[in-house]
C-alpha cells in the first residue's frame, strides 16, 4: 500500500518561481517527452508542464527576470476550472 504524500498550503507564485516549473514550460515548448527524474519537485515540473499546455506560446513566464502576472493570472484561472492541480 503506497502512501499519501504530506500536502501543504502554497501561493500560485511559490509555484511558479520554482525552477523545476520553467524545466517542466521549456519541456513543452521544445516538444521535449515528459522527463520526470525530479521525485521531490514532480509536482512542480508536471503543473509547468500543464501551464505551457494553456499558455500561448508567445507569453513569457518571466518579464526582467520576474513572475509575468499575467502567466500568474493564467495559472489561477486555470487551476480553478481544474486543468491544473
Amino acid at each position: 500500500m503506497r502512501r499519501q504524500v504530506p500536502t501543504r498550503n502554497t501561493t500560485t507564485q511559490a509555484i511558479m518561481r520554482r525552477p523545476e516549473f520553467a524545466l517542466g514550460v521549456d519541456s513543452i515548448r521544445n516538444g521535449e517527452a515528459p522527463d520526470f527524474d525530479y521525485p521531490d519537485a514532480y509536482w512542480s515540473y508536471e503543473r509547468g508542464r500543464l501551464w505551457a499546455r494553456v499558455a500561448p506560446r508567445s507569453m513569457p513566464l518571466r518579464i526582467n527576470g520576474k513572475l509575468n502576472p499575467k502567466a500568474i493570472a493564467l495559472f489561477d484561472a486555470a487551476s480553478k476550472r481544474g486543468y491544473i492541480i
